[in-house]
């Protein structure tokens, strides 16, 4: 059974602060050719229209997908750099073998010390 890893405990702390968030942005990975609208993304996981597109819309804030305008904004994978692929490869095959251990880890408090410090890195 897959654990977290330190690089991972990371990028869950940094980029992604919830299993909803973590849920869509696998959703969206499943098939990187597809652009998906508020609706459809909330039909997929059971959720409000609403919320997903809060979620939706933080996520393409964070880089994580891209936002298409249109006539319905709709969303996409943006297959992001190869570190974040990778990650995001190891998050799908832990989260698929053992939820609960990734939910402690999102749901877990966070450093405060930790969380100053990382607010002075510079971002690539």
């Amino acid at each position: 059974m897959p654990m977290v890893s330190e690089g991972l405990r990371n990028f869950l702390e940094q980029r992604l602060s919830s299993l909803e968030h973590i849920e869509v942005v696998l959703l969206l990975r499943r098939d990187p050719s597809r652009s998906w609208t508020a609706p459809e993304v909330a039909a997929a996981l059971g959720s409000a229209p609403e919320t997903a597109a809060m979620r939706l819309f933080l996520l393409a804030s964070g880089g994580l997908i891209e936002f298409e305008p249109a006539g319905i904004p709709r969303y996409r994978y943006n297959g992001t750099d190869a570190t974040t692929e990778a990650t995001l490869q190891e998050l799908s095959e832990v989260f698929a073998s053992n939820r609960e251990e990734v939910a402690a880890v999102v749901a877990a408090p966070r450093d405060p010390l930790r969380s100053f410090s990382d607010a002075f890195k510079f971002k690539k």
